[in-house]
């Protein structure tokens, strides 16, 4: 089964044409470690292109880990549910935004209505003539 995990444009450390370069959230137990994700996988949800989301599988294991000066220090395989987990406060966050901002695009009509004519004769003051 797919699903969504919704996270800030601020997590991506870099892009190339086929995958991102994602940071954990800094508020989990995995901070400063990143994973690499396919890009057709990558969604821009809102926010004005501050959240997006990525898909995953209840099959998948995550590659998560810790870089310095382009030496790989730590490497530790996570699941999707540990995923989950991790990305929890801010997933629940941005897709209660998102959810509220497609709320917001549902259509509105204005209803115009012709306003009825007045039959009345109109007199002019004789002051106000030239």
């Amino acid at each position: 089964m797919w699903d969504k995990i919704y996270f800030n444009a601020q997590n991506v450390e870099t892009e190339t044409d086929k995958s991102i370069l994602i940071k954990m959230p800094s508020k989990s137990a995995y901070e400063g470690m990143m994973f690499w994700h396919p890009t057709s996988l990558v969604r821009e949800e809102g926010g004005k292109g501050y959240h997006l989301s990525f898909s995953l599988s209840d099959t998948w294991q995550f590659k998560v880990f810790k870089q310095y000066k382009n030496k790989t220090k730590r490497e530790i395989i996570l699941s999707p549910d540990q995923m989950r987990e991790a990305f929890g406060i801010s997933d629940e966050a941005i897709k209660r935004a998102v959810e509220a901002e497609e709320s917001s695009h549902e259509e509105h009509y204005l209803i115009v209505s012709e306003p009825a004519a007045i039959d009345k004769d109109v007199e002019v003051d004789e002051s106000l003539k030239r």
